[in-house]
């Protein structure tokens, strides 16, 4: 078993390296890392101990315990997640896209370096595609596939574990699939794909070895 684990671990890093030179070529900054513990390092070390962090909606960043740890260093992290008013939330959205870096993930990543999500609100493509600070994405290595469809595809299949996650009334939540639903609480509304790192941004993209959100 070890060694079925050890080849299925070469295998899973020699497609994250690929897919990291083909990021570098299209702009980005880009590494791959062994675990959570590892990415988390890595994050803390890109951003300044006084910087303001605009964290989205991303279970990902969560997963690896990044807010805990960047709030012990004395950062602030701005997040809309959490009980507060429809205005409050509206400024925290605002806030996070403004931060002085914004760490999310991706719902999926081409190996041939295409970035994509999708998004209810547009405020995490927003901050992806456009702010005047850092942006870092961190991204499990079970979110890679082949191309720029089998991404678009993934994305949307993505959204329903999270529907299901926020008990939302959406179709896929109960289906397991998307059936490119037409109701108000539809979560897939608005696509992102990056195909190259945005103009003057400095960003950049870790992949780490093992599974991460949805």
């Amino acid at each position: 078993m070890n060694g079925f684990e050890d080849h299925r671990r070469n295998a899973l890093r020699a497609l994250a390296e690929s897919t990291a030179t083909r990021l570098r070529e299209r702009g980005y900054s880009a590494s791959v890392v062994e675990d959570r513990d590892s990415a988390r390092e890595l994050i803390l070390s890109l951003i300044p101990e006084d910087a303001h962090v605009g964290v989205p909606g991303s279970v990902t960043v969560r997963d690896i315990g990044l807010l805990g740890a960047l709030e012990r260093r004395g950062n602030r992290v701005i997040q809309h997640w959490g009980d507060m008013t429809p205005e409050e939330r509206k400024q925290r959205l605002l806030e996070e896209i403004m931060a002085d870096a914004f760490v999310t993930s991706a719902n999926a990543l081409s190996k041939d370096g295409h970035i994509v999500n999708i998004d209810g609100a547009g405020n995490r493509v927003a901050g992806i595609s456009f702010g005047p600070g850092k942006l870092i994405f961190v991204v499990g290595v079970n979110k890679i596939v082949h191309d720029l469809d089998a991404a678009l595809k993934r994305a949307r299949q993505a959204a329903s574990p999270n529907a299901s996650r926020l008990n939302s009334p959406v179709p896929c939540g109960r289906t397991g699939f998307c059936v490119d639903c037409n109701v108000p609480e539809r979560m897939c509304r608005v696509i992102s794909i990056l195909e190259r790192c945005p103009m003057g941004r400095d960003a950049h993209v870790i992949i780490v070895l093992q599974n991460l959100g949805y």
